[in-house]
């Protein structure tokens, strides 16, 4: 039985939640990563990168303040790009975020200072760019800037000269009709700056943001780029995904909603507490990953949880969904992941198929859980 129903993000039309049954996963063995005594599976940043052509799999490593450049069918390291907290190379250490341009040209964000510090593959500063002022509110609107903070599912990317940085909800001041915006585009050539993608409906009074959406379980915004330069956003309130040109500043709306009824709500009482709540007992939908090898999408969706002890961050690991979207972002699959892990934010996609981080009880790798698509 297909069943029609209106989603809670929808303006006024129905949707077919279902979708197509297309396809499917299958669950591979565990791809894993090496790691030395110097190397900590603790990172906050992952990402496969292009590098002479060839995919790599790049990793922060905070233990020895590196990144780490990965053969991605061996799991060893192939070289490393040493970052310094001293001396005249002295990057800091608040760096949230890299990009590899060149081998020899990576963009580092550091998030405390607003500065991209542009490094050659020795850790060698080249150049440093403060974008702090340009991050300020304008006098004669309201249109709000983000607050950057990238991460693995919000990456710094580079497309037609601006370099994207993604965040969330940004401080509104004395606005009282604000437009909170999630990304910055920055155009290294002109030095301007453009802030796109508004909050949705979903979201509400833009001015009551901050009030009642978490910070990193509903404000926080994912995206991925595909093979046409388009932003594909996913926010974590809305069962739509956005699809934004940086050309033309033109956005589409598709949904990509999981076949289940969503459970998401605006915070009742803003507190610690309250946010944790907020986040364990309803759905998210979280990261959004494009796969340039066989043209399609994969939306994760974490669901709510009611078994946990509020005392014990162990007990937090939510059940996952993959929904599959092909190429013109029609649904066409689903999935639901048995294994639970609260590590998804580390997650991407390779020529073997989906790769979601999960905890590993051996610290000599960095291990992912393995998802091949399967046509039915």
């Amino acid at each position: 039985m297909i069943i029609f129903t209106v989603s809670c993000s929808s303006d006024e039309k129905t949707v077919n939640r279902i979708g197509s049954k297309e396809y499917t996963m299958e669950l591979l063995p565990y791809k894993t990563f090496l790691l030395d005594e110097n190397t900590t599976q603790t990172t906050n940043y992952v990402q496969v990168l292009n590098i002479d052509d060839t995919a790599r799999f790049t990793m922060f490593n905070p233990a020895k303040y590196n990144i780490l450049i990965y053969d991605m069918a061996s799991g060893n390291v192939i070289y490393d790009i040493p970052l310094y907290k001293e001396g005249p190379d002295n990057v800091g250490t608040n760096i949230q975020g890299y990009y590899l341009s060149t081998p020899d040209s990576i963009y580092l964000y550091d998030h405390w200072q607003r500065n991209f510090i542009l490094v050659s593959r020795d850790g060698l500063i080249i150049d440093k760019i403060n974008i702090s002022d340009k991050l300020i509110q304008p006098a004669e609107d309201c249109v709000i800037p983000p607050l950057p903070y990238p991460r693995c599912d919000a990456p710094i990317r580079i497309v037609n000269d601006h370099i994207i940085l993604q965040g969330m909800s940004g401080r509104k001041g004395e606005c009282k009709s604000p437009t909170c915006m999630a990304t910055v585009l920055y155009n290294f050539k002109s030095g301007s700056v453009k802030f796109v993608n508004p909050y949705p409906k979903v979201y509400g009074d833009h001015a009551e943001i901050s009030g009642s959406w978490g910070i990193f379980s509903y404000r926080e915004v994912f995206y991925d780029i595909n093979d046409r330069d388009e932003m594909i956003i996913s926010f974590p309130a809305d069962d739509h995904i956005y699809v934004y040109d940086i050309s033309s500043g033109n956005t589409e709306k598709k949904f990509a909603g999981y076949s289940g009824k969503d459970r998401i709500f605006p915070l009742s009482s803003k507190s610690a507490t309250g946010d944790l709540l907020h986040y364990l007992e309803q759905t998210q939908y979280v990261g959004v990953f494009f796969d340039r090898y066989r043209n399609l999408y994969y939306r994760l969706v974490v669901h709510p949880l009611y078994d946990y002890d509020v005392n014990d961050r162990y007990t937090w690991s939510k059940r996952i969904s993959i929904i599959i979207l092909d190429y013109s972002l029609n649904k066409v699959g689903e999935y639901d992941l048995e294994e639970y892990t609260g590590q998804y934010s580390k997650t991407f996609v390779s020529e073997e198929g989906l790769h979601i981080n999960v905890e590993s009880e051996d610290d000599d790798y960095l291990k992912f859980i393995s998802l091949k698509p399967v046509k039915l």
